[in-house]
This record gives C-alpha cells, sequence and structure tokens, in this order.
C-alpha cells in the first residue's frame, strides 16, 4: 500500500557524502536568541506545541485527513488538544513524543536513528501491535527514480544508511542537509510495505529535535515539490531538498518565537 502521494516508478541513487549547506549556523544562532528571549522552559513548551502541526501534516500529506469540513473541525480539535474530537491524531502525536523521548536522551547517542527505533515508529504511526517488520516483498515505487531494495537487501542498505548518518561525516552535516540525505534515501529503499512516507516525514522532526530545533514538517501544498526534489535527490542533487528542510526549520522558530 502507497501513501496518498501519488509518485512515479524508476530506478537511481544517492550520492554517499552530501556537503553541508545552506544557513545552517544561522539557524542555530537564531534558535539561540529565541531560547534567550524566552527562556529554556518556554521554549521547549512552544515546540511541543507545534507536534500538533507536524502531525497535521503528516495526515494530510498521506491522505488521512482529506480536504472536509469534517477533516477541518477535526484539525481545530487538535489543535486545541481534544484529542477524543480528533482521532486521527492519536497515532502521530504519540510517534512524535517517541521521537522527542528518543532524541532527548542516551539511546542512540541522541541524535541518531536506529533500525528498531524506525520499526517502532512505523508500528506507532500504524497502529500495528509491536515493532515492525521489513516488507518481505518488492512494492511499487512511489516516487521517479527510486531504486527499491529487494526484501533480500533491505537490512544491508538500511545499515549502510544509518552506519552513514550516524558516523562523523553524516554528524558534521547541518541539521537540513543530515535530514534531507535521510529522508531521501529512506524513501530510496522504502523499507516498510507500506507508510514509507508517513515515516520519513516524521522523522524530519526527529533531526530537528536532536539539534534542539522545533518539530517540522510539510505542508500538502508542499507534495508536486516535494514530488519533484526528492527525485533530484536520487540524482544526487539534494540541494533543493535541503533548502525546503531549511525552509521549514526557519518557519518553526518563527511560530516559537511568536510566543514571547
Amino acid at each position: 500500500m502507497a501513501e496518498a502521494l501519488p509518485l512515479h516508478p524508476g530506478g537511481g541513487s544517492l550520492p554517499d557524502a552530501p556537503t553541508a549547506a545552506g544557513p545552517g549556523p544561522e539557524l542555530r544562532a537564531r534558535r539561540e536568541r529565541i531560547v534567550r528571549r524566552l527562556g529554556r522552559a518556554r521554549f521547549s513548551e512552544r515546540c511541543r506545541t507545534l507536534s500538533i502541526e507536524a502531525a497535521r501534516a503528516t495526515l494530510q500529506l498521506t491522505g488521512q485527513l482529506p480536504d472536509s469540513a469534517a477533516s477541518e473541525a477535526e484539525i481545530r480539535a487538535g489543535r486545541e488538544g481534544n484529542l477524543a474530537a480528533a482521532p486521527a491524531f492519536r497515532a502521530p502525536l504519540a510517534a512524535l513524543r517517541r521521537l522527542e523521548q528518543a532524541a532527548g536522551s542516551s539511546e542512540a547517542d541522541g541524535r541518531d536513528p536506529t533500525a528498531p527505533l524506525l520499526g517502532e515508529i512505523h508500528a506507532i504511526a500504524t497502529g500495528e501491535a509491536g515493532p515492525s517488520s521489513f516488507r518481505a516483498s518488492q512494492i511499487e515505487p512511489q516516487f521517479s527514480g527510486a531504486g527499491l531494495s529487494p526484501p533480500q537487501t533491505i537490512p544491508l542498505r538500511l545499515g549502510e544508511l544509518l552506519t552513514w548518518i550516524s558516523g562523523q561525516s553524516g554528524r558534521d552535516l547541518e541539521t537540513a542537509p543530515r535530514a534531507a540525505l535521510f529522508f531521501a534515501r529512506f524513501l530510496d529503499i522504502s523499507p516498510f510495505v507500506n507508510a514509507n512516507f508517513r515515516v520519513a516525514h516524521l522523522m524530519l522532526s526527529f533531526f530537528a529535535l536532536a539539534d534542539e530545533q522545533p518539530p517540522i514538517w510539510f505542508d500538502a501544498g508542499d507534495a508536486p515539490g516535494i514530488r519533484d526534489e526528492v527525485s533530484r535527490a536520487f540524482r544526487f542533487d539534494t540541494g533543493p531538498l535541503t533548502a525546503r528542510i531549511e525552509r521549514a526549520l526557519e518557519r518553526s522558530l518563527s511560530e516559537v518565537a511568536k510566543g514571547g
């Protein structure tokens, strides 16, 4: 089963060593200015309130909240914290809480995704019992240029990605290029039978939270651009996807700053 984001088949790969680019230092400096103005506790509180927007965007991008009056009512309820009237929000919010916990703990050295964490997030996001297993069959690609792994190569390819992203080269990257590399390469592998885009989108917030930034998200209106930028990343051009993630970080920081 594919997510709602419509994509096309193909094959390709990603570069092994993208270079850091973009306003990473400026974003970190801006975060520190906001923390000094709001105080650490208030900054953290404001960051948590943005989880509802990351959950909302995940639901909309993956077709779980199609445009309708009922969806708008559920979004309002979610933003108000009324999850009894917004049941669709429960799974992505639970996944984001788990990612916040992982990003702020000593597990995986706090900044690094792991295969067990990915399986756990997939299970939470899809309502499965227990950590999800990797797919045992081939699926249709969602993105043009994706070289989806045959089932027998998923552990190797995903392991290589996680080893690289957790190594010195990966850790030397700023938040946006590191998240962009993971996002595209994860979708290139697509280790689960469904909800790969859902997991990839939720994981954007993991990389932000691991670097003490607010949760981030793409919006439904971004879908055409995301399709193009992910496909370009498969062809060794991660710059546009990195720039989109940087804009998401800037937007989240602006939202946090409004709390002052």
